[in-house]
Order: structure tokens, then C-alpha cells, then sequence
């Protein structure tokens, strides 16, 4: 990766003070403890199956990649998310994090995750129990909805129909709002491309997501303290 130069604020993209809408902002003030909402099952499958790379005004600085596993009656799935930003030859932020989820039966079942930030490690942990998902940080045990997916979920348009997420990189239950902004013709590997646009909101990030007509998660688009990232999809 060549030198990247930095912005007027040199971006530290940190997670407290990512511009978010004042809907989500009241909407996560007003979460309670116990998040309840209904999802129908979800089952990964191919097309869970996502790798991007992640731009900041046309320069690499990192890739987001998904798998699955399909064993025994379970499916792991897998997220890792590496981003580095220099400035000539200074690393002016680095993030990772990687996370294990097994689901079964369309039901999540077990996340683990492990998150490095600022020179921080953050490690989540959660367990499907009878009455929900417990899911537990160092900000504490939360209990999330029995079907609930998490903020690594964009695998899945099912995601657009949540109110509420399980965090998966720092913990607990977040709010999230969503709408369809158009259907729009993008151009993938040189070749035209329908798909519908989504806008996407969580108190941590805000922006854009397109799925296909086959419910692929295929491009992104997301503000971190005002600048612009963008997914772009590899494989």
C-alpha cells in the first residue's frame, strides 16, 4: 500500500464519535436492557460468502471478509475486518477484528469476537440461553431477542428488517434504522448490476448498503468522522 495522505483531522474513526442521525441517537437512548424484536430464521449459505476491500478517497487500507462453514448440522460463520492508515510512514490507526458465529436451524447460537482499537482489545462473548441471546462484554451481560442477528449480519438483507442488533465488536444491544433510498444499477466487475440501496444507521456508523436481486451484499458505503469509506467488493 502506497502513502496515504492524511485529511485535514487525521481520522481516528473512533467509535464514540461516528456522526449518526438524532433518530438513531434517541433511539438507542431509549433501548432497554432487554431488546426483544421477532426475525425470521436465517440459514447462511454462499452467498454469506463476502469479500471487500475498504477505500478512503480511492487508497486501500483494508478488507472485510466473510465465510462459511458448513458442518454437523451447524454453520460457522467467520468475520475479519484489518484496516491500517499511514501517513508516510506512521500508522496513524490501525483496527482489527475477527469473530466466530455458529448458527442452527436459522438461530444464532454462539458469537465470540475479538476487537483491537487505540491500542485496546475488546473481547465479546454470547451463548444462545432458552429465553433469548446472552451476550457479554466488559460494558456488562445484556439479553438480545431469540433471533436476533448481529451488526457483522450485512451477509443477509434480513438484517434490513432488524430495530435492534447484537454488537459483535464491542458488546451489548444496539438500535439500528433503516430505509430504501432506490433501486440502482451499479457496475461489479465491469458488468451492469441491479440492485436496491439502502440507507443504514447504527450509533457507530452511517451510510449505504446495496444488495442484489439475490440478496447479496455487494457494495457499501459509510461515514466515519466525515470521511467517506467504500466497500468494494472482490469475490
Amino acid at each position: 500500500m502506497h502513502a496515504f495522505t492524511p485529511p485535514p483531522t487525521p481520522i481516528s474513526i473512533r467509535r464514540r464519535t461516528l456522526l449518526v442521525s438524532v433518530l438513531a441517537a434517541t433511539a438507542v437512548s431509549a433501548l432497554p436492557r432487554i431488546a426483544w424484536s421477532s426475525t425470521a430464521g436465517v440459514l447462511p449459505g454462499e452467498t454469506a460468502d463476502r469479500q471487500f476491500s475498504v477505500l478512503y478517497k480511492g487508497d486501500r487500507i483494508g478488507a472485510h471478509v466473510v465465510h462459511h462453514f458448513a458442518a454437523t448440522g451447524q454453520t460457522r460463520v467467520t468475520t475479519d475486518i484489518d484496516l491500517v492508515v499511514k501517513a508516510l510512514f506512521f500508522t496513524v490507526y490501525a483496527f482489527s477484528h475477527h469473530s466466530e458465529e455458529i448458527w442452527q436451524d436459522g438461530r444464532l447460537m454462539s458469537l465470540s469476537s475479538r476487537t483491537m482499537e487505540h491500542g485496546e482489545t475488546i473481547d465479546v462473548e454470547g451463548v444462545a440461553v432458552p429465553h433469548g441471546f446472552r451476550v457479554v462484554s466488559r460494558a456488562g451481560p445484556y439479553l438480545a431477542a431469540r433471533g436476533a442477528l448481529t451488526s457483522n449480519s450485512l451477509w443477509t438483507p434480513a438484517v434490513l428488517q432488524q430495530d435492534t442488533l447484537i454488537d459483535a465488536q464491542y458488546g451489548g444491544v444496539i438500535g439500528v434504522s433503516v430505509s430504501k433510498l432506490a433501486d440502482e444499477q451499479i457496475v461489479l466487475a465491469g458488468q451492469p448490476l441491479r440492485t436496491a440501496r439502502y440507507r443504514f444507521i447504527t450509533p457507530y456508523i452511517a451510510g449505504s448498503i446495496w444488495y442484489d436481486d439475490g440478496g447479496r451484499w455487494v457494495q457499501g458505503e459509510f461515514e466515519r468522522d466525515g470521511a467517506q469509506i467504500h466497500y468494494r467488493l472482490d469475490a
